[in-house]
């Protein structure tokens, strides 16, 4: 199942993407219309790295009252690529990594193993930095912005679990899933060279970058339920 390409998508990635100095593939997950006919809100905003975010774009997240940040990377991810420090705008970090090997674009050597594996490790062992998200967003005060490396997979299990829990039928999960391919140009090219240094192959790269809805389909289905602080979550997001 693929979303739709053209002007309809290049329309879809506009009106949620938010422009940060300089951060990529950032965007809320509001306006998804849900089963029971409302609206998802946007105080879910996903991306990819924020380690080149400058002052001004703290001050951007501060104006649009992101005042939590949930990173999912790895100790080795965070240490390498070290994120400007948000406090000093007022804005709280929160560390919970979906697992402490490095699974940026750039962390895997000669070959990359392929997502069935990949979402594979993600359930498996994700759930407490999946749980730590739901918990942040049911409790915090203003937006919470998630984001891991590139701010696809484990950002966007996360997104896909989000918006199930809102409501948003499969469909419209899977679209949200897509529109990052046409968001990732940038962080390819600053990438290429520590990946091809780190001996990952053509074939490799190219399987790193890809998107496979229908594998991510049948690693992560949606549930559509939930109770307790998840009900709380689900009034947060729509």
């Amino acid at each position: 199942m693929r979303a739709p390409h053209g002007g309809g998508m290049e329309l879809v990635i506009s009106s949620r993407e938010l422009r940060l100095e300089v951060a990529h593939n950032v965007r809320h997950l509001g306006g998804y219309r849900t089963v029971s006919g409302t609206q998802t809100t946007d105080v879910a905003i996903r991306s990819a790295s924020l380690h080149r975010l400058t002052d001004r774009g703290l001050e951007q997240l501060r104006e649009r009252d992101v005042l939590t940040i949930v990173d999912f990377r790895s100790d080795a991810e965070r240490e390498r690529d070290q994120t400007p420090d948000a406090s000093r705008y007022g804005i709280r970090v929160v560390h919970a990594p979906v697992f402490q090997q490095d699974m940026s674009p750039t962390g895997f050597n000669g070959e990359f193993p392929g997502f069935a594996v990949v979402y594979a490790m993600f359930l498996e062992i994700g759930g407490p930095a999946y749980r730590t998200l739901l918990e942040t967003i049911s409790e915090a005060d203003g937006r919470v912005l998630f984001h891991c490396a590139a701010g696809k997979d484990r950002t966007g299990i996360a997104a896909a679990l989000l918006l199930d829990l809102a409501g948003v039928d499969e469909a419209k999960i899977i679209e949200d899933y897509t529109l990052t391919e046409q968001l990732l140009a940038p962080l390819k090219e600053q990438w290429l060279p520590q990946m091809r240094e780190r001996g990952l192959t053509r074939r490799g790269r190219q399987r790193c970058w890809r998107l496979r809805p229908r594998t991510w389909r049948r690693r992560c289905g949606t549930s559509g339920s939930g109770t307790g602080r998840r009900k709380s979550t689900r009034g947060r997001l729509g």
